[in-house]
């Protein structure tokens, strides 16, 4: 580069510069009595360990494969499957609960999670 290619370049670093600052101070400030709290409210008269008892996780092992299962409450919704041979990894949902599991975590493919059951019967 020369002298004066590296001279036209400051009033273009000058500027976004300014605009920065320029968008940092229209940034919202928070109000002061705001309380911030690190974990999410339970339900009252419920603790956290009343939750995870309805978690399940339980992992599979053959020669081919390892297989970890993901339950709620005894209902299989999630299974990641990894192959021993090197292959990647992939993800079987039961997105809507029926008991059929669609594969998920290819490339090129998004995976919605989390994914809720509001109500059954």
């Amino acid at each position: 580069m020369t002298k004066g290619n590296d001279m036209k370049s400051v009033p273009v670093l000058l500027a976004l510069f300014c605009a920065t600052l320029a968008n940092a101070a229209d940034a919202p400030r928070r109000p002061a009595n705001v309380e911030i709290i690190d974990e999410v409210a339970l339900p009252k008269g419920k603790t956290r360990l009343d939750f995870d008892k309805d978690l399940n996780v339980t992992t599979r092992t053959s020669e081919d494969e390892t297989i970890t299962e993901y339950r709620l409450k005894g209902k299989l919704y999630k299974m990641v499957v990894k192959p021993n041979n090197g292959t990647p990894a992939y993800i079987l949902i039961d997105d809507k609960g029926e008991g059929k599991f669609v594969r998920a975590g290819e490339a090129g493919t998004k995976i919605a999670v989390p994914m809720w059951v509001l109500l059954t019967w």
